[in-house]
């Protein structure tokens, strides 16, 4: 069994940023069945082996503390239906972390589950550089010159591959088998392609920051071989990028692939360069001089040759002039949404306004006009949606794991081999590098990159639980105590499993429901549009009643309804009075869900007021002014 989970774990953590991120209901409500399912095989793995405890670590605590918040902020939520799948992808997260933390219970574990996550990285960057030269039709890989790949937003695409670049040099570290350190540096090198190519300065600044947080706390030998490889990654990017940018322009996949293959060759010629490197400094006494001699000569040359290419790229030069420009447009809308995140906060100060609380609020507290469904800060995004219960735990993971690192490295720094305390800050660098990025702009709004940061988090916390001195808590606990928390622990299953699957089923009804009604559009046959009219009430009443906090799907229900009374209406037939009563509450029940939801509110007057139903037309319209 244990193998079996452990592959499954990689594959939670490797499959989330291929599916647009998760970020759509869709892909969402299949990931909460898979992590449900998984999550539970692997409860009862450890059932069996008489391992009933459900929260161990203080991280444990913090992390499903987080998703606590999402629950409570249902009693304040402003758009119901949001929240509870707010609340829903939180849990997520937190089976995810739980799942990954029982799994990968060791060093080489926590190494091996690693390398699923740089796989996932390295299909993003393939995918999004096909795209680029025509050879993949993923929607939305690559777009307007830019590189988004999978998940469809440049700015996140490329932050998720720089951190997965410093996890990427973190392994080559641990490596010592040459064929897999050519590996590692391959699919670093078309990842550091993807991230020039995604034209995004806040990856720059992940890559920047993270490689030099990464370097500071890595020892003597290991700092200058992570300085190699990634001056070695990145140069032979930078080299590439150009040439390969301007035969995409000329429309020339074939010279495009060309460039990249060349890149290839080079990064494999670095490896052995350095393997020869690393031999002559342990065996002769000048080697040290000349290998750090050759390193920085190597690094510089590196620098040289990527900012030779930036120079050579407008959109590049663009970009960084940009990094500098504290009064640019992307500095200074990212201001005015903290400032309207601090004063809807004011007013929901506790347990927030639950998620989708953002979108629905912020117009009424904007200074000018414009349109964003994100905070672009999910420190604050979480204020927002969870109020300051929810921020406290949220900011408590942060420092439950500068703690663990703390502790890890009292406990390791002294032992010969460095390989724990190496792979423990290489986990830390990257989190905290796509912390500091998520502190200005949204990337923890894509729920496949909350997965990753979690799968991060748990790792570190495998480490700090294997390196602790003190023993850890004892899994044999009283046996009322233990059951009450595989009850609960049963209960989030339940809860996830059949959420995901009510709502993917009521998703399906709808998505059936609009082809019933596009098809209504294009019918003369009177007979037909009626029957169509029927068949798309039938599924939207379904789909209504399997996720009833939904109230986009009580909108169109009331659209189809409305159009069903005004048909009956003109026939004369006594049916009529019946549905506008059932239509009426359908109205007043949506604009209750969706209040702030000027699109709905819209759809739901216009109904109103063919049905005549004026205090519906008083109570939305009142809706819609506010």
């Amino acid at each position: 069994w244990q193998p079996v989970l452990f592959i499954l774990a990689g594959l939670l953590i490797f499959y989330p940023p291929l599916f647009n991120g998760l970020f759509f209901n869709p892909q969402m409500f299949i990931s909460h069945i898979i992590t449900s399912i998984i999550f539970s095989l692997v409860l009862f793995y450890r059932i069996r082996h008489k391992d009933y405890v459900l929260l161990r670590s203080p991280l444990d605590w913090a992390i499903l503390a987080y998703a606590g918040a999402y629950l409570l902020s249902l009693v304040g939520a402003v758009q119901q239906g949001e929240a509870i799948y707010g609340f829903l992808k939180a849990l997520n997260y937190f089976m995810v972390y739980w799942v990954v933390t029982r799994v990968a219970r060791s060093y080489r574990l926590v190494r091996e589950l690693l390398k699923f996550l740089v796989a996932g990285g390295l299909v993003v960057a393939v995918i999004g550089i096909l795209a680029a030269v025509g050879y993949s039709d993923y929607p939305g890989a690559y777009e307007n010159g830019v590189i988004m790949s999978t998940l469809q937003y440049s700015n996140t695409m490329a932050a998720y591959l720089a951190v997965m670049i410093l996890i990427g040099v973190t392994l080559v570290q641990q490596e010592k088998t040459i064929w897999l350190k050519v590996v590692y540096s391959l699919a670093n090198y078309l990842m550091a392609v993807a991230v020039l190519g995604a034209l995004s300065k806040g990856a720059w600044i992940i890559l920047i920051g993270g490689a030099l947080l990464l370097l500071i706390g890595l020892p003597g030998m290991y700092r200058l071989k992570s300085l190699y490889h990634l001056g070695l990654v990145i140069g032979i990017a930078g080299v590439v990028y150009s040439r390969f940018a301007a035969a995409i322009v000329a429309a020339d996949a074939n010279q495009a692939l060309i460039y990249v293959s060349l890149g290839f060759l080079l990064a494999v010629i670095g490896v052995i360069v350095w393997e020869v490197l690393e031999k002559l400094w342990k065996s002769q006494r000048l080697a040290p001089v000349i290998i750090t001699v050759t390193v920085a000569a190597l690094a510089v040359a590196g620098i040289l040759a990527l900012g030779n290419q930036v120079v050579q790229s407008d959109d590049v030069t663009r970009e960084i002039s940009g990094l500098l420009d504290l009064e640019s447009s992307s500095y200074t809308a990212r201001a005015e949404f903290m400032r309207c995140a601090v004063e809807i906060v004011k007013d929901h100060p506790i347990i927030g306004a639950g998620a989708g609380g953002w979108e629905a609020l912020y117009r009424q507290y904007q200074n000018y006009s414009y349109w964003t469904t994100e905070t672009h800060s999910h420190f604050l995004q979480v204020w927002v949606e969870t109020g300051t219960v929810g921020l406290l735990a949220f900011l408590a993971m942060w420092l439950i794991l500068l703690f663990y690192i703390f502790r890890i490295y009292k406990a390791k720094r002294k032992e010969e081999d460095q390989s724990h305390w190496i792979l423990s800050w290489g986990i830390a660098s990257g989190a905290l590098a796509l912390g500091a990025h998520a502190a200005i702009d949204f990337d923890l709004s894509i729920p496949a990159m909350c997965m990753v940061l979690w799968s991060l988090l748990a790792l570190g916390n495998s480490l700090y639980n294997e390196s602790s001195p003190a023993p850890a808590a004892s899994s044999r606990q009283k046996p009322a105590y233990a059951w009450v928390q595989m009850g609960v622990a049963g209960l989030l299953v339940v809860l996830l499993l059949v959420s995901g699957s009510k709502y993917l089923y009521a998703l399906n009804q709808a998505n059936l429901a609009e082809k019933d009604m596009l098809e209504l559009s294009q019918e003369n046959n009177v007979r037909q549009q009626v029957e169509l009219l029927n068949q798309a009430s039938v599924k939207y009443n379904k789909a209504a009643k399997s996720d009833p906090c939904n109230g986009q799907y009580l909108t169109s229900l009331s659209t189809v309804n409305t159009n069903f009374f005004a048909f009956l209406h003109q026939q004369g037939l006594p049916e009529a009075d019946q549905i506008r009563s059932q239509v009426v509450k359908d109205i007043d029940r949506a604009g209750e869900l969706r209040p702030y939801d000027i699109n709905s509110l819209t759809i739901l007057i216009n109904n109103a007021a063919r049905l005549g139903h004026t205090e519906g037309l008083i109570s939305l319209g009142q809706k819609s002014i506010k």
